[in-house]
């Protein structure tokens, strides 16, 4: 098949879980046989080649970026000349520009369009904001796809509720690569090295991960924050860092190769992710996958999937969060069982090949 990709983030150009995914789902297409190609945004000038993976990019300059949403009307003028050329769209999120616009391409074009929802809310969009176009732009932008793939049923639910007809989605596991992403030999269960990734947004609940570090900093002085992201609040995080006195213990990196990941996550102790939305991370994944235990924000999706890897805490609470943490740091063998447990769980329920394999089959049931 002829597959076109539209996704707002491509990694290494952007660090954080769904251009990560656009980038391991358009490579392990391609190496299935299919033709690939992706629609992007770029920050430089506008161009299109092949990556070292076979796949094909395309990338559009912003005419300019809202609330980090990156509106590119070359993209739609490209989309409507070329999309006939391929069998499917598959675009990546409601909630960004490009999707919007491969929704109103559909209308002029007979190629099918398939939208991933990767979570239902915005991190970085205001509260009113979020509710209207809910309403308005989210419904119209997944009303003209031919099918919208969500991770869980929880979010499958969202949608109906929202007024999309339930025939319309399909629930395909978010997924990661299992034999990548492996337990180390000797884990860190008696060390007090905590890891964070992700984008440094106000959904990301940063402010309660730094506030609740402060708190285990006094029980354990010994104790490490690995922050891994850019974004829009960084500036603001990393001067509150200071400001605590925190800077010793934290080290802050802007991006860690895929290639360098796995021993990030081997050298930790606990992953620790307090997102205030999100749809279903692979970082969380991926940790659980190293048998790395997991603290977490208690959001309704990810629920059935940390239990038993990990601790789920009220959003917006650093106290509980610390409470959580060291938990986990007091009791190595607990940290072990949920280790093992969140491995388990991983290699049997979320294997990144079936992920890719469903994705396939629900496009060519399309086609």
């Amino acid at each position: 098949m002829k597959i076109l990709r539209v996704a707002p983030d491509l990694y290494p150009n952007v660090v954080g879980g769904l251009g990560i995914h656009v980038h391991e789902m358009s490579r392990e297409q391609t190496k299935l046989g299919h033709d690939v190609t992706v629609y992007t945004a770029t920050e430089g000038s506008e161009s299109t080649y092949e990556t070292a993976d076979g796949y094909n990019v395309r990338s559009f300059k912003p005419f300019v970026k809202i609330l980090g949403n990156s509106i590119m009307p070359n993209l739609f003028f490209d989309l409507v000349k070329k999309q006939s050329n391929y069998d499917i769209i598959h675009a990546h999120s409601h909630l960004y520009f490009s999707t919007n616009l491969c929704a109103v391409a559909r209308q002029l074009s007979s190629s099918p369009l398939v939208i991933t929802n990767h979570g239902l809310n915005s991190q970085t969009a205001p509260k009113w904001f979020q509710d209207i176009y809910t309403a308005t732009g989210a419904r119209l932008t997944f009303a003209a796809a031919d099918k919208i793939i969500c991770y869980t049923e929880t979010e499958k639910k969202e949608l109906v509720d929202l007024g999309i007809k339930f025939g319309k989605i399909e629930v395909i596991h978010n997924g990661i690569n299992t034999d990548l992403f492996v337990p180390a030999s000797e884990p860190c269960y008696n060390k007090k090295r905590l890891l964070w990734i992700g984008r440094y947004a106000k959904g990301k609940g940063v402010d309660y991960l730094v506030d609740a570090f402060r708190i285990l900093k006094e029980k354990y002085p010994d104790v490490s924050l690995t922050m891994v992201g850019r974004g829009p609040d960084k500036d603001r995080i990393v001067q509150k860092i200071h400001a605590l006195d925190l800077a010793g213990s934290i080290i802050l990196k802007d991006f860690v190769p895929n290639s360098e990941i796995v021993d990030l996550y081997q050298n930790s102790s606990i992953f620790v992710l307090p997102s205030l939305e999100e749809g279903v991370p692979r970082t969380i994944l991926e940790a659980m996958s190293c048998g790395i235990p997991v603290v977490c924000s208690r959001l309704p999706q990810l629920v059935d999937i940390v239990n038993g890897g990990g601790f789920l805490v009220p959003v917006k609470d650093s106290q509980t969060l610390a409470d959580r943490i060291l938990e986990v740091f007091s009791d190595p063998a607990l940290a072990e069982k949920l280790g093992e447990n969140g491995r388990k769980k991983v290699v049997e329920n979320f294997s990144w090949k079936d992920t890719v394999k469903e994705t396939i089959r629900l496009y060519e049931g399309l086609v």
